[in-house]
């Protein structure tokens, strides 16, 4: 015969449930087994209260004859005749007979914590009714940890801080899952949920199997197994806070860092966080590494959202994914396949391409390297560099990328770079309306007005331009524009109007010219035929002398 554990406070082969604050009467409820089935039937059960050594009998054996067991489940109402209020700790005996078989004893004697039944310790497994959470509890009064065990095994540990406040603990360490996982000594605030499993080869389906630990204040480990929430640096004060969700064999080393799951993940930076994959590192102070495999996060406020192979090591860098990326420059970008943004020259900017040969690396750059085989190099600060075997640029009404052949850079409102290098504007008369004639002589008078001089753009090593300012293009031709700039389309347009002004002029005066001529030549012929007329009459008066 065997009986089930039913008082946890007690730890006992029968549970021993008060019904008041007095010494009796008291019911002893309990299961009890028979042949390994639920007993049924009457059943003497006999018990004996002894010291807490278990070496000498403090009361007579108390036989309680013919209590009522059906379906394993009896109660009846005990009294040992003491005190049991201000009774030290002892131990109680117990055996069972039925019918006059003889008294079979349950196993050793238990530990019997008389006062602790008292203060109603021990819970029904029925349910209780009438208690009150001040004074009714499970739990201890000291400061020792509360263990609960399974198959005899700790799984829930509940250690009290040794920091009081008002001869209060400030806080507990809740130490669930494998029996060997643990919060190294003087460590407070810790949880470990659940998960691991001891050091070895213990697991059948996995492995790398390692203990959850804690090894700095206020750590937690949800689950997983292998993983460690602290630095373990032999103090428990510079990286408290440290938090791991899951996964296994995950680290987090820095203060505040954190770790979601996945594998081999390592948070070492300050406020630094991976949500998961594996191997990634997020080393700099408050850097993200949202997931993906070998991923790495090195300088302050670094960002890789995933993919693989990627490195942000720039002050406030970012990688957004794609395969073997590096956003090496301060505030710099870099996405899609092997867009390399230079690192500067500090030691822990990292070697993912040739340094900038400064500290900064080419800061405020963007770099797109697409899905193109081979290194995608920055050469200098704030540039925006892709690489594309096209380029599109869609106004509100575009619904698609459309980039025809033979154009490299094309735009939904028809104007377009060429394969060739020829910029090509939208000129279509169905792009166009409100039609207005020109008059080409009035045109080529403003362009005769209009300033020009050579020039150089600010900031610019390009060398000297030649041409009008646009303040006066606009003052003289009244085109579209906002007086700052000159769009080739009308600068073009003014120099056809202007070539045909100067075409009309030069018909004018040719035809003024002709005109001229043709009179010359009438005059010409008339003198011609009166000197004839001349020659005519002199003759005819020499003839007569």
């Amino acid at each position: 015969m065997q009986i089930k554990t039913l008082c946890l406070a007690l730890a006992t082969a029968l549970s021993l449930a008060a019904v008041s604050a007095t010494a009796a009467p008291w019911t002893y409820r309990g299961s009890l087994n028979d042949g390994g089935e639920p007993a049924n039937g009457s059943y003497d059960i006999r018990v004996t209260l002894l010291n807490e050594a278990k070496n000498a009998s403090i009361t007579g054996p108390l036989t309680l004859y013919k209590v009522p067991v059906k379906d394993g489940q009896f109660a009846v109402d005990v009294d040992f005749g003491i005190d049991l209020a201000n009774a030290p700790a002892m131990s109680l005996k117990t055996e069972v007979q039925q019918g006059g078989s003889g008294f079979v004893a349950l196993g050793e004697p238990t530990r019997f914590d008389a006062k602790g039944a008292l203060g109603s310790v021990c819970w029904d497994t029925d349910g209780n009714a009438g208690t009150s959470p001040l004074t009714n509890f499970i739990g201890t009064t000291d400061a020792q940890p509360l263990v609960l065990r399974t198959r005899n095994v700790p799984t829930l540990r509940l250690e009290p801080s040794t920091v009081l406040f008002n001869g209060v603990p400030i806080t507990a360490n809740v130490i669930g899952g494998s029996s060997a996982n643990f919060a190294e000594v003087g460590v407070r605030g810790a949880t470990i949920a659940g998960g691991g499993v001891p050091l070895g080869f213990t697991d059948p389906d996995f492995v790398g199997e390692f203990p959850n630990r804690v090894t700095d204040h206020y750590g937690t480990v949800g689950g997983g197994y292998a993983n460690w929430a602290g630095d373990a640096a032999g103090t428990v004060l510079d990286a408290p806070f440290a938090t791991i969700g899951g996964g296994r064999q995950n680290w987090v080393r820095g203060e505040s860092g954190t770790i979601g799951g996945g594998l081999s993940n390592r948070a070492n930076g300050l406020r630094s966080t991976i949500g998961g994959g594996s191997e990634n590192i997020s080393s700099g102070e408050g850097s993200t590494i949202g997931g993906g495999g070998v991923n790495i996060a090195s300088n302050l406020g670094s960002t890789v959202g995933g993919g693989l192979l990627n490195v942000a090591s720039g002050i406030d860098s970012t990688v957004t994914g794609g395969f073997r990326n590096c956003a090496g420059g301060d505030v710099s970008w870099a996405g899609g396949r092997d867009a390399k943004v230079r690192p500067g020259n500090d030691a822990g900017d990292g070697s993912c391409t040739a340094d900038s040969g400064d500290a900064n690396g080419d800061e405020g750059t963007f770099l797109w390297g697409g899905l193109l085989f081979g290194d995608f190099v920055s050469t200098g600060a704030n540039q925006f560099g892709v690489r594309a075997s096209g380029y599109f640029f869609g106004g509100p009404s575009a619904t698609s990328v459309a980039i025809p052949a033979g154009r490299f850079i094309n735009t939904s409102s028809g104007a377009h770079l060429t394969t060739g290098g020829t910029w090509t504007n939208a000129s279509s008369r169905t792009l166009k309306t409100a039609f207005e004639s020109v008059d080409p002589l009035a045109v080529l008078g403003k362009v005769v007005s209009l300033p020009l001089s050579t020039w150089t753009y600010k900031d610019s090593v390009e060398g000297r331009h030649l041409g009008p300012v646009a303040e006066d293009f606009k003052a003289l031709f009244g085109l579209g524009g906002d007086g700052e700039s000159i769009a080739t389309v009308d600068a073009d347009g003014v120099a056809l109007a202007a070539i045909q002004g100067l075409n009309q002029k030069l018909e004018a005066e040719n035809a003024a010219l002709v005109g001229g001529q043709s009179r010359l030549a009438a005059e010409n012929a008339a003198l011609k035929a009166s000197l004839q007329a001349l020659e005519v009459r002199l003759s005819a008066i020499e003839e007569r002398r």
